[in-house]
């Protein structure tokens, strides 16, 4: 049974399992210039893809279907090259000839540019599955695990198993310079292999595993290794000794990835629909933008690859058997993006720290204009270029008062579009400003509605004012009353209903150059409180004074009425008149039940002598400090025969 090539050994040849045609999309909302494709693709079944920039040309394999299919970047199809079967992993070399591994054929197939086959080298004794160009040969991937080359001559021939390994099927293979990175993608460990192919035996760098890893690529200038894989695989190691760089944060299923020259990362995964493809800035740990695929088909396996030195991102996606080229980016640019932040205000002669964020994929040296402009002038300020890491921070001195906007540039390129940030703030002197409250120390009576006016001075820009009733007493909030724009005159009013003692309170919350400021006024407020004669026969005047007339057999009972609170009670105070004065005779106090207390006056009652009682709320002693001391009216009686 033939071998299938890394990129279909990953897919497990699930040409049967993909359907629909499917589109790369921005996840956020892109420029509108932007044109993202989906274009059919009359394939069977996804091996390889390479991108060709300077022939603006895809090859794609395809190795149920034995062909090569070439489109341009639009996804139109150039030529399709039939008769390949099993036609599998490509690779592009430096001279522009496609080579393919095709295990049915235990050989490599060459292709020119535009996709037509230009010769067949078999060996009977190997099937190639994946192939790469590294050391000025190309290198082969066979069934059993080996690595081999096509060695030039007089004959040209296929080289088996050059160097020993440790894999049981044929490795994926990425190269750069003299060195190759080779993994079996379906091995749990995923035991990676760096082997330096300078000498004409073969040498291991490096073997180690980094955990099932499906795909492989390294960066231009060889530094960095990138690996994908299920569980959450996707990182940057060194091609020395593989040790960890960074890990990219880009999805739980990883399948795919590309670099392009500028080390800019695309990461794929598997078995979503959205944000299928992460992309990441050079350096960058976090993604830079994330693709969304259209339709039901998913990310093939190794199914990604950029335009070199150019803007676009190629994908092949499917499901069912259909398969569609994925073309983010095409005609467009690549959209960026600035954060800029700057202090709300500054004091005058203070310095401002400026801070800015490329979030697009920008390239670390492309020119950048910052400048600030004030009553002085414009100026240009901070660094010239786009820093590396793509943040700047700029501590810059304002020379004038008043506002000062800062200004960020960026012009963009053949690749990207350009971005511009403006913030401004207020610079000054910051000042204090007096604030006053009336009616403090005052007292009113229990329901009392009072107006309190609150009087702000000079302020800088805001003249908002703030007025809060803070009732006595835990069981009611502070609460805001009104929040008004002071008058001309700098006046605020409102008026509060008052149950309770309460302290009022105006607030200024400050401006860019005015000091917040707040006072309080506490104004003290009476309880509502009576008392009620029962059981007396009638009333009538004793001189100028109403009195109760009682039987002296009768006992009488005094109803207090009072404004309630928990725990309260209520004083009531009997006295006598001696003939000459009043005389206090009996006090007590007595708890309220639903704003009521009642008290009876037992014992002998001497008849003609006059009484008054009265009911009163003690501040502290009346069980409570949420109103001020309020004494009662009295009301007068005397006892009959």
């Amino acid at each position: 049974m033939p071998v299938v090539s890394h990129r279909i050994m990953r897919a497990a040849l699930s040409a049967a399992l993909v359907t629909g045609s499917t589109a790369l999309v921005l996840s956020a909302p892109g420029p509108a210039s932007a044109v993202d494709l989906a274009k059919p693709l009359e394939i069977a079944s996804f091996g390889d893809l390479v991108v060709d920039g300077p022939g603006k040309r895809i090859h794609i394999s395809d190795p149920v279907g034995g062909k090569l299919v070439t489109t341009d970047f639009a996804g139109v199809v150039q030529n399709t090259s039939t008769d390949n079967p099993g036609i599998t992993g490509l690779t592009l070399t430096k001279s522009g000839d496609v080579y393919a591994a095709s295990p049915s054929r235990n050989a490599l197939i060459a292709f020119n540019a535009t996709g037509k086959r230009l010769e067949t080298y078999p060996n009977t004794e190997v099937e190639p599955a994946t192939v790469a160009e590294a050391g000025g040969s190309l290198w082969f991937g066979a069934a059993g695990g080996g690595l081999g080359k096509l060695q030039r001559g007089d004959e040209d021939e296929l080289v088996p198993d050059l160097t020993s390994t440790t894999f049981d099927k044929a490795p994926a293979l990425a190269a750069n310079g003299n060195l190759i990175a080779a993994v079996d993608p379906s091995a749990a460990a995923g035991t990676v292999s760096v082997i330096d192919v300078s000498t004409a035996t073969p040498s291991t760098v490096v073997t180690q595993g980094l955990g099932q890893t499906r795909d492989l690529a390294f960066t231009a200038d060889g530094s960095r290794l990138v690996v994908t894989g299920p569980k959450g695989l996707a990182r940057a190691v060194k091609p020395a000794d593989l040790s960890t760089i960074q890990n990219y944060t880009a999805g739980t299923d990883g399948n795919a990835v590309a670099v392009k020259p500028d080390g800019t990362v695309a990461v794929g995964i598997g078995g979503t629909t959205s944000k299928a493809v992460s992309v990441f800035a050079p350096g960058s740990a976090t993604p830079a933008k994330q693709f969304s695929l259209k339709g039901t088909g998913t990310l093939q396996p190794g199914g990604l690859a950029w335009e070199p030195g150019g803007p676009r991102l190629f994908g092949v996606s499917g499901s069912g058997g259909k398969y569609s080229l994925q073309i983010f980016g095409d005609p467009s640019k690549l959209a960026t993006a600035l954060q800029l932040t700057v202090p709300a205000k500054l004091s005058f002669g203070q310095t401002a720290t400026i801070t800015g964020t490329f979030t697009g994929a920008v390239p670390a040296g492309l020119p950048v204009v910052i400048t600030r402009k004030d009553a002085a002038g414009s100026r240009r300020v901070g660094p010239q270029t786009v820093p590396a890491s793509g943040k700047f921070s700029i501590s810059d001195k304002p020379t004038r008062a008043g506002s000062v906007t800062y200004t960020v540039a960026f012009a963009g390129n053949a690749d990207y579009l350009p971005v511009t940030a403006t913030k401004s703030f207020p610079v000054g002197t910051i000042k204090p400003t007096t604030l006053t409250l009336d009616r403090n120390g005052s007292t009113f009576a229990a329901g009392s509605t009072v107006t309190f006016t609150a009087k702000l001075g000079a302020t800088h820009s805001s003249r908002t004012v703030e007025i809060w009733a803070d009732p006595y007493g835990s069981d009611l909030p502070n609460r805001l009353v009104r929040t008004a724009t002071a008058s001309s005159q700098g006046v605020v009013t409102a008026s509060v209903k008052l149950t309770r003692t309460t302290t009022m309170s105006a607030i200024f919350r400050g401006d860019a150059f005015t000091s917040a400021r707040t006072v309080k006024s506490t104004v003290a407020t009476k309880v509502s409180v009576s008392v009620a004669l029962d059981r007396h026969y009638g009333t009538g005047n004793i001189g100028s004074v109403s009195y109760h007339f009682l039987r002296s057999t009768i006992n009488p009972q005094f109803i207090t009425s009072m404004s309630a609170y928990p725990g309260r009670s209520a004083y009531l105070e009997i006295q006598y008149h001696d003939g000459k004065q009043w005389q206090p005779w009996k006090a007590v106090y007595t708890k309220l039940y639903d704003n009521k207390a009642y008290n009876e006056l037992t014992g002998t009652h001497t008849v003609g002598l006059m009484y008054r009682v009265r009911a009163s709320y003690i501040y502290a002693k009346s069980g409570d400090t949420v109103n001020t001391t309020t004494y009662g009216t009295y009301k007068y009686f005397t006892f009959t025969k």
